[in-house]
């Protein structure tokens, strides 16, 4: 099944859309500037049913919260009026302080008092150490949650964050979004 059924039709309606509204989107006027775009509709959800229970998986978690490693990764794009369709590879023994968010799109309050409401580690690691999941995937994946290019997202950015998933044999994802 395809992440995004009508990908030319997503294409041709976005080009029109992000000139008529490109005023709007650098003006910061987010309400107004997604007046008309053109979402995706898919007909069908893929289902793919837990095949262990959780204590025996392997989670990976999976953040929109736009982190990046301070230093070490380039920051998110988060001026593109676009958005960034990349992501970032965290690793979890990341010490906190390290750890900032370049998504603009959202109030940063509750994440920098307790970066857990976005980045859930520290529970995580507390539901493995009761049992109640097997292991964490060493690496984590962040992406800015702010991307107008649904097509991009799913021809490059999902496929690549799958192999990422894939190559720490990971069986399921906790998906935080923000």
């Amino acid at each position: 099944m395809a992440i995004m059924e009508d990908r030319a039709g997503f294409k041709a309606a976005y080009e029109p859309w992000l000139e008529r509204q490109r005023p709007l989107l650098n003006e910061k006027k987010w309400k107004e500037a997604f007046v008309g775009y053109p979402f995706v509709q898919n007909q069908e959800t893929p289902f793919a049913p837990m095949t262990k229970p959780l204590p025996r998986c392997r989670l990976g978690l999976f953040t929109t919260a736009g982190l990046y490693i301070q230093g070490e990764q380039e920051a998110f794009d988060a001026a593109n009026i676009e958005g960034d369709a990349t992501f970032r590879e965290l690793p979890l023994d990341t010490p906190r302080e390290r750890l900032a968010i370049a998504h603009t799109h959202f109030d940063h309050s509750v994440a920098g008092t307790d970066l857990n409401s976005v980045f859930p580690v520290d529970r995580l690691r507390e539901m493995t150490a009761e049992g109640l999941l097997g292991e964490l995937a060493p690496r984590a994946v962040s992406i800015s949650g702010y991307c107008t290019r649904a097509d991009v997202i799913a021809e490059r950015t999902a496929p690549a964050v799958v192999e990422a998933f894939r190559r720490q044999a990971v069986d399921t994802v906790l998906f935080v979004p923000v």
